[in-house]
């Protein structure tokens, strides 16, 4: 789960159970604000008390930390740095051993799209229902692209930084292999596993971003070699 990201139904639903991040004064006004336009409540960090925030970063982890001990977070280098990092903490937070799985795409043309996609129909996963068909946009495709490089650079540089070595992982690997690539990351966390189970959902890549793909490097050829195909 994508504990840092504020913007989800699920961090609402976990608000509504576990009553933590708690808002600050500013977060009171604003949310009542927000809400009362039918706009979201909870767009901004600095609407919660610094003090909750950490309380909700303990909570996230202890309901959800297996019988063997294994707690998981999916975090975007955004959300790491404006939701954590920036407020002084890291993921040494939470006092256990770490062990960092990086996930990148080789095509990151298709990355993009699938971006694109996903930020105009707001299906971010096949669990999700589309809320309107996405529509092809040559220029916001090149502007995910600007994203995905910023962000694989703020990676590159923080984990030069501290001299980490994390296990890298691409989307390739996992869809081609998944079996292997999970066993893979299991053995580097020091968890091995008997039997991989089956995932809980479903590639979204069809022929309509292969259509945007070919259409995209029609016209956009400086963009080839961040096509790589599998």
């Amino acid at each position: 789960m994508e504990y840092l990201n504020i913007h989800t139904k699920n961090f609402t639903n976990f608000r509504n159970e576990n009553s933590l991040p708690k808002l600050n004064l500013k977060g009171v006004v604003i949310g009542a604000l927000r809400k009362a336009t039918g706009r979201n409540a909870w767009r901004n960090i600095e609407y919660f008390s610094d003090s909750s925030w950490r309380q909700y970063l303990d909570r996230a982890a202890a309901i959800n930390t297996t019988s063997n001990g294994v707690f998981g977070i999916k975090m975007h280098f955004n959300q790491y740095d404006e939701h954590m990092l920036q407020r002084g903490l890291d993921a040494s937070h939470w006092g256990a051993p770490i062990k960092w799985v990086r996930i990148t795409r080789d095509n990151e043309v298709r990355q993009a799209i699938s971006l694109v996609r996903a930020e105009q129909s707001n299906q971010w996963n096949s669990n999700m229902s589309a809320m309107r068909e996405p529509i092809y946009d040559e220029q916001a495709i090149v502007n995910a692209l600007e994203t995905i490089s910023t962000a694989n650079k703020n990676w590159d540089a923080y984990f030069a930084k501290l001299s980490i070595s994390p296990l890298h992982v691409t989307y390739e690997q996992l869809t081609r292999d998944m079996d292997s690539t999970v066993r893979r990351i299991m053995s580097h966390i020091d968890t091995p596993i008997d039997l991989v189970p089956e995932p809980q959902t479903k590639r979204q890549s069809d022929g309509a971003s292969a259509q945007w793909e070919r259409q995209f490097l029609e016209s956009r050829p400086e963009f080839a070699s961040r096509a790589a195909t599998i």
